[in-house]
Order: structure tokens, then sequence, then C-alpha cells
């Protein structure tokens, strides 16, 4: 899956603010045009809902630092007749070291997230969420690929 591929049918690019209240408006924009798609349940809704919001607060938290001043950008697109779901976060922070902090992208994170405190916690929820994950380079932008059920 490459990062930089927003090819398919858009369903939101945005510029959000580092706040709370912002990021809960901004998916429920994303959530109210993915149920104008044809065969995206209940569960499916639900799944993309706590995806989005995982990663919008790691963002926040983690990447932009609580700074108000920065921004998170949000892409989501579907492909493969609106069978593939993709979502691009990316934050205004300086990135860390994904192989150091998650490790490979084939080795699936694998521990107890009842276990873990809350860093790290986020992204374990999502990769078993989602089909597929990348970040970048940087480590300040993620990508995730989520198969849709087809109805």
């Amino acid at each position: 899956m490459s990062v930089n591929q927003r090819e398919g049918t858009k369903i939101y690019s945005e510029m959000i603010n580092s706040d709370a209240y912002e990021v809960c408006r901004q998916v429920k924009i994303i959530l109210n045009r993915l149920k104008r798609i044809p065969g995206i349940d209940d569960d499916q809704q639900f799944d993309i809902r706590v995806i989005l919001s995982e990663l919008l607060q790691n963002a926040i938290r983690h990447g932009n630092a609580m700074d108000s001043n920065k921004k998170v950008l949000v892409d989501v697109w579907l492909q493969d007749n609106s069978r593939v779901l993709f979502i691009c976060v990316a934050d205004q922070g300086q990135g860390f070291d994904v192989k150091r902090t998650v490790g490979s992208s084939e080795k699936p994170i694998d521990c107890d997230s009842l276990a873990m405190d809350e860093s790290g916690r986020g992204l374990l929820i999502v990769q078993r969420l989602c089909d597929d994950i990348q970040f970048n380079p940087v480590g300040n932008a993620i990508t995730v690929k989520k198969r849709l059920n087809s109805h």
C-alpha cells in the first residue's frame, strides 16, 4: 500500500485544528458522508468511528503535543468500487521512530491491550480493526486500509 496513493472516491480531505471538540465534529461529518455509501453497515460505521477517533487523538496528543497552533490533515477515500476504505492522518509534529516503537509493519503488535498503559493502546486497537497500516518515514503520518463487507 502506497501512503501517497489517494486514488479513488474522495470522501473527506481537511486540515483540522488540534482540538478535541473540533475532532469530534469532523468525525461526525466523515461518518455522515460514509452513511451515503451503500453497503456500509452499523458495525462498520462503529469500527470506522473508533479508528478515526484513535488516530486523531494520537495525532493531537502525541504528534502535535496538544499544541493548538498545529493542525492535523485527514484524508478519507474509497477504492475498489467502495469496498476498500483508506484513512490517512498526518500531524505537524516531529514524528517518531516507527520501527523502534511499534516494530516491523509485517509483524503485528502483539501484546495484551488490558495490561498496556494508555500510550500504545490506540495503535493496537486500530491495528485490530484494519487490514493494513503504513507509516511515512518520518513517523508523523499513518495510512490505514479497511476492507468493507459487501452486502
